[in-house]
């Protein structure tokens, strides 16, 4: 559900994608819900009217708010207002966004679970669990070299996309990024078994009524709740040096490279706008 969600939700992260995505939100979920679960004509007409009130709340509602806090950050960055308590408001507002999509869309997704049969919900968590297994074996398989290689690769290009070419300096800041991050892979991959496994065990239960949609609303509303304390460390330990290396790659721009962020913010926040404004 919330790679779905984040979809919606995130579409400010999708660069000169953002109108294509969503636009075609409604195929693009089939093509990602078919991956796990086959549903039947009642239930994707289910489905169709539930996300076609998604999208139209979310046009309505959202795609302003994303606008106006992009605005707020470029404007930020042009008066030299970032530091790591601006960087934190900002990572904090994101999260606010993600809020809100997932306190519209849950209660509509537990009064449509009850429909999913024992052989349906036993293919999505089978699928689940597939999937993890496959991520867990290539990254055993990976060797710490090439891990290193592709998380340095995936980091440069990431800021290449919003600056321009990196100096010295910024390329040598992202290593040392690598050398602060504390690896969670492992902890995550655990967090999802034990929730996922929590989920399945509850649709295996004969019992559909409101006993099984109240604790199906608390798992899905509250799913950190299964992170461990090793993990929720991990993440504010990451969460800190992140800001730091945010502020330090803000603090090395050149004159060519903030001008090509802003520029790349105000695109961006135009064709929220411009998409929040179709009809």
């Amino acid at each position: 559900m919330r790679k779905f969600l984040l979809m919606l939700a995130l579409l400010t992260m999708t660069g000169c994608s953002t109108k294509f995505i969503y636009k075609n939100a409604d195929w693009l979920s089939y093509w990602y819900l078919d991956d796990y679960v086959s549903l039947n004509d009642e239930q994707e007409a289910q489905f169709d009217e539930r996300l076609l009130a998604w999208l139209n709340w979310h046009k309505s509602q959202e795609l302003t708010r994303y606008a106006e806090q992009l605005t707020v950050l470029k404007s930020d960055i042009e008066n030299d207002k970032i530091t790591l308590q601006r960087i934190g408001y900002h990572r904090a507002q994101m999260l606010e966004h993600w809020h809100r999509l997932r306190n519209k869309v849950v209660p509509d997704l537990v009064e449509m679970a009850p429909m999913l049969s024992e052989a349906q919900a036993n293919e999505l968590f089978d699928e689940l669990a597939e999937g993890e297994a496959e991520r867990a074996e290539k990254r055993a398989k990976r060797s710490e070299q090439k891990k290193h290689k592709r998380w340095l690769k995936e980091r440069k290009n990431n800021l290449k996309r919003w600056i321009g070419r990196l100096s010295a300096e910024q390329e040598g800041r992202i290593e040392q990024l690598y050398e602060q991050q504390v690896s969670t892979a492992a902890l995550w991959s655990d967090y999802r078994a034990r929730y996922q496994g929590e989920l399945r065990a509850l649709f295996a239960q004969p019992e559909r009524g409101d006993a099984f949609k109240a604790r199906l609303s608390e798992l899905l509303m509250d799913p950190e709740a299964f992170r461990s304390e090793q993990l929720n460390l991990a993440n504010e330990q990451n969460s800190k040096v992140n800001h730091q290396y945010l502020l330090d790659v803000y603090q090395s721009l050149s004159d060519k490279q903030k001008k090509r962020l802003v520029s790349e913010l105000e695109e961006l926040i135009e064709d929220i706008q411009s998409l929040a404004e179709d009809d």
